[in-house]
């Protein structure tokens, strides 16, 4: 079980989405690519060894990239993350037949549900599976909400 994660982002929504990622998955199984070439490079090479991709395409110019290149990743189950949310943008997110698209301006809580998700129903044995529950019944339950990217809290009692 290999996750491959492709961001050119240097900013703040790709250092969060590495930590999502970095929560359910060992950093070990994880590769990541910052540079277009990397990427193709990668998947160039077999891709059997790899059970997601989640990409992170900050730019609109890192989705026609992607868009460039969708014959070599159709083969993958991906996790696509997009720009913004104009119609355009999504239309063309969506000819990369994702199995999940959101946001770069969220918190990627949804990003961690799906992967988690993505992984149990590959990997059920996987001695992770339990801290993978027990992070995604966290994350459904009432105990934090985040309004934001940067805004979590704790619902106070009544």
């Amino acid at each position: 079980m290999h996750l491959l994660f492709y961001s050119t982002a240097a900013g703040e929504a790709g250092k969060k989405l590495q930590g999502v990622i970095e929560e359910l998955v060992p950093e070990e199984k994880i590769e990541v690519y910052r540079t277009e070439e990397g990427l193709s490079r990668r998947l160039r090479e077999p891709t059997y060894d790899l059970s997601v991709a989640v990409l992170l395409a900050a730019t609109n110019k890192d989705l026609l990239y992607l868009l460039a290149n969708k014959e070599l990743i159709w083969n993958l189950r991906v996790i696509l993350i997009l720009p913004d949310r104009e119609e355009q943008t999504i239309t063309k997110g969506h000819l990369l037949r994702p199995r999940f698209l959101t946001y770069a301006d969220g918190n990627f809580l949804d990003v961690a549900t799906v992967l988690g998700k993505m992984l149990q129903s590959r990997y059920p044995e996987n001695r992770h599976s339990n801290h993978l529950e027990s992070l995604l019944n966290s994350r459904r339950g009432i105990d934090v909400y985040c309004k934001s990217a940067n805004a979590c809290f704790k619902p106070r009692k009544q």
